[in-house]
């Protein structure tokens, strides 16, 4: 149960090649592709993992809210979700979900 920053070596797909939902989800924009997900969000997404997610920003900064506490991102950094549950991501921001279940 933990969210830490961590290096991603891969290279992310563009936004074009997202699959987008024709209507906001939790007031987001959202994009699937594969084990991914763009997320454009104006101000609070939640998330659930019990695997392994990378969360990747774009754009924005805010901070996570967990079970455990909360933790500042900006955007350029990474950060590894593990088996945390349910997760909030606050602020206004763009960011890509790789989920490595």
């Amino acid at each position: 149960m933990k969210i830490e920053k961590t290096d991603y070596a891969e290279t992310l797909p563009q936004e074009s090649e997202f699959t987008f939902s024709p209507n906001p989800v939790q007031g987001a924009r959202l994009g699937k592709l594969e084990n991914k997900l763009f997320v454009r969000s104006p101000r609070r997404y939640k998330l659930y993992t019990q695997g392994r997610d990378i969360v990747c920003f774009l754009e924005g900064k805010g901070h996570f809210k967990w079970a455990r506490g909360e933790k500042d991102f900006a955007a350029g950094e990474c950060f590894a979700a593990e088996s945390c549950g349910e997760y909030e991501i606050n602020g206004s921001c763009t960011f890509i979900v790789v989920r490595e279940q």
